[in-house]
């Protein structure tokens, strides 16, 4: 029975391990067959290097910059000094009526300026309709120190610092130089004041001071500038005061005035008295050291008319003695006010000749 069992079991085994067989085989054509390129890695998977990824670093790189020209230095020029243009003459035209000096007081330059701009004599008469040029004025130099001699005395007009006087409606030169008694000569000199009929009201006048015994100062050089220190005041007049009247032939006047400070010994009162009404008078000057001066009788007017004087007081620095015996000084201080009184003239008696005695001869 056991081997007719293993003969049943034989053919069996072996159809189905063929069959087995069979279907690997299958199996394994089929897998082979149909496999995916994935599949195939995933089987046999191969090594690839993968290339590294090149990362960019930017670097960076400056504009390029426009380079400026360069710049020239500038040079200074000096600019040069304005010089003076001299305006161009005015034209006018003569009405009727007019006279050359008649327009150069109109457009206040002399007639010697408009004769030498139309080149005809000063004398000539102008001509109704005619065109005249008239020039402008010439800048007016500083003024000067004029010096004179008047009665053998040196007499210095000095302009610096003065004060000066504005002409008023009918003023003259010559009541200008009387009131602020100053010759009316000297006074037109050294304002350069040619005519006098040019004078008009407005006009600037400078009061220059009057120094006596003196002479020309030298042309000053380059000096450090001085402190300068107020000068004292003038002193104070007492009598005559304003609106005395002395008509007694037999009295004398004594000025009087108080003191400002002490003299030294140099020092001296200079006492002026002019004649107001006297235009071509100089003032009469005398010297001393006490507060009054009694006016001497030949300072009186000659005529028997009542005359205005007017008197000052100054304080003097005496610095020499002239060959006359007078004093040569210099003003060591300021004036003091004006005063004025009024003085009666007196005709001088002539001094009486003598007579000879006769004598009386006996006859023998």
């Amino acid at each position: 029975v056991e081997s007719v069992m293993k003969e049943r079991q034989t053919p069996w085994v072996l159809w189905l391990t063929a069959v087995f067989f069979i279907v690997i085989l299958l199996l394994g054509n089929l897998i082979l067959q149909y496999q995916s390129s994935e599949i195939s890695m995933i089987i046999a998977p191969s090594i690839t290097p993968i290339p590294a990824t090149v990362t960019f670093t930017p670097t960076w790189t400056p504009l390029p910059t426009e380079t400026s020209p360069p710049t020239q230095t500038p040079t200074i020029t000096p600019t040069p000094a304005p010089t003076d243009t001299p305006r161009p003459p005015r034209a006018h035209t003569v009405s009727s009526g007019e006279t050359l000096i008649g327009i150069s007081l109109l457009y206040r330059i002399s007639p010697e300026s408009i004769a030498q701009a139309n080149s005809f004599a000063a004398d000539t008469q102008v001509q109704l309709s005619q065109e005249l040029l008239i020039p402008w004025p010439t800048p007016t130099p500083p003024l000067q120190i004029v010096a004179a001699e008047i009665n053998g005395e040196t007499v210095i007009v000095d302009p610096t610092g003065c004060d000066f006087y504005q002409v008023q409606e009918g003023d003259s030169i010559v009541g200008i130089a009387s009131r602020f008694g100053v010759p009316f000569d000297l006074l037109a000199q050294v304002n350069r004041i040619n005519d006098p009929s040019l004078l008009q009201p407005g006009d600037p006048i400078c009061i220059p001071e009057i120094v006596y015994g003196q002479s020309l100062p030298p042309t000053p050089g380059p000096s450090p500038t001085p402190t300068t220190t107020a000068p004292p005041p003038g002193p104070q007049l007492l009598y005559p005061v304003a609106g005395t009247v002395v008509d007694s032939l037999d009295m004398t006047i004594t000025l009087q005035w108080t003191a400002v400070k002490p003299l030294s010994e140099s020092e001296q009162y200079m006492v002026e008295l002019t004649n107001i009404n006297d235009l071509d008078g100089l003032p009469q000057r005398g010297f001393t050291r006490d507060t009054a001066f009694q006016l001497p009788s030949r300072w009186r007017p000659i005529t028997p008319d009542l005359f205005e004087m007017r008197w000052r007081v100054s304080i003097v620095q005496v610095t020499g003695t002239r060959l006359d015996g007078l004093p040569i000084y210099t003003f060591g201080g300021s004036s003091s006010a004006d005063a004025t009184f009024s003085w009666l003239g007196a005709v001088p008696t002539a001094t009486p000749t003598p007579t000879q005695t006769p004598t009386v001869t006996p006859t023998p």
